[in-house]
């Protein structure tokens, strides 16, 4: 069960590392901020730190792209033991990110909701696989 949650929690990392890193890619090589089918408002940018979408998509790419990978790497390793702990951490990254775009902004635009929702299925897999090293820790100091 152990071994299982690790994967999925793994899994789950790649899939975001490689949507933060595609996402990442629309944002720089947009022109105009169009990288969904409708370009994203100008006030998004005129209320961030920032002039362009350029550095928001390397942030993306950098933090949460190679973030999540290096929080995959780990979950796949033969000693799992702390794989939890870098996904929970990129988890409340990117939840602590949404909060500092809603505080920036003062908007909740319509992909924050799928947003925070991905952002809580990964602290809560990163909860269970910590849950599920913990119980079995406590288990083998039971029995030997």
């Amino acid at each position: 069960m152990r071994k299982t949650s690790t994967t999925v929690l793994g899994i789950y990392d790649v899939f975001l590392a490689m949507g933060a890193i595609w996402l990442g890619v629309q944002m720089i090589t947009s022109s105009n901020g169009t990288f969904f089918a409708d370009p994203y408002p100008d006030s998004w940018v005129s209320n961030l730190p920032f002039n362009s979408w350029i550095m928001p998509g390397i942030l993306a790419i950098v933090l949460f792209g190679f973030g999540n990978l290096i929080a995959a790497v780990l979950s796949f390793k033969k000693e799992q033991k702390s794989s939890w702990y870098a996904s929970a951490v990129m988890g409340t990254i990117f939840l602590f990110g949404l909060a500092f775009q809603y505080i920036a902004v003062g908007e909740m635009y319509m992909v924050t909701g799928p947003f925070l929702i991905i952002g809580m299925v990964q602290l809560c897999l990163s909860g269970y696989v910590f849950w599920s090293y913990r119980k079995g820790h406590n288990l083998n100091r039971r029995y030997h």
